[in-house]
């Protein structure tokens, strides 16, 4: 495969609120289920999966890169930027989603962190599948592509806190944290939409939106119950 002639530190990805207005954010939909990252990967996905429209473009900051620096036809820098800061949201998330079976006080709030775990784990394998493809590392190089990752990221100690607690106080902590995560994957997803340029990615990016939209409309569900 063609390898990126830049550096990629600088793509450029501004980071936005962690959680804001999630409830009137989020519209109806269905949350595609573990297996899809590798339909978005194979060119498979259900073509509905569309762009959603309702995002500016003025949310992403382009900073000073040079897109026609990193330009290797299908692929641009926010294409790989996106898959790395992914990566690391996934491992994540994983491990947030492995905090409840043991913790957690109701069958509801482990199934969705089942499925959610479940998802992310098959995301991550396409996703370092492409940047092993395109020989690009799984984290981004320069010190302001590792201060956006941060951002877009839960803080260690969060998750010690969800680590030292259990039952009802875990489930509710953990809703309102996990939220606040994937609402960060939907800013994250959006942002590729906009910006990106590989198909399958973008495939991914929409499916990524849908997927954690839908969860983030079952996690209130489960706090206003």
């Amino acid at each position: 495969m063609k390898r990126f002639a830049a550096v990629l530190a600088a793509a450029g990805l501004l980071a936005l609120p962690a959680c804001g207005t999630a409830e009137s954010t989020y519209g109806a939909g269905t949350a595609p289920t573990a297996g899809t990252a590798q339909a978005a990967a194979t060119g498979d996905a259900d073509a509905r999966d569309v762009d959603t429209g309702d995002a500016d473009a003025r949310d992403v900051d382009t900073g000073d890169a040079d897109a026609r620096d990193v330009d290797t036809g299908d692929v641009n820098a926010a294409d790989v930027v996106f898959l790395q800061m992914m990566v690391a949201h996934n491992r994540q998330g994983m491990e947030m989603a492995g905090l409840v079976t043991d913790r957690s006080a109701r069958q509801g709030v482990k199934e969705l962190a089942a499925q959610a775990g479940a998802v992310q784990r098959d995301e991550v394998a396409a996703m370092t599948r492409w940047l092993y493809d395109w020989d690009q590392p799984l984290a981004g190089s320069g010190h302001a592509h590792g201060d956006h990752a941060a951002l877009h990221t839960t803080s260690p100690e969060e998750i010690t806190t969800l680590r030292r607690m259990s039952g009802a106080g875990f489930d509710t902590r953990f809703l309102n944290v996990f939220i606040a995560h994937q609402h960060n994957a939907v800013e994250m997803a959006r942002a590729e939409i906009r910006t990106g340029r590989h198909p399958g990615v973008k495939r991914l990016a929409r499916m990524i939106d849908r997927s954690r939209s839908a969860q983030i409309r079952e996690m209130l569900g489960h706090l206003a119950s």
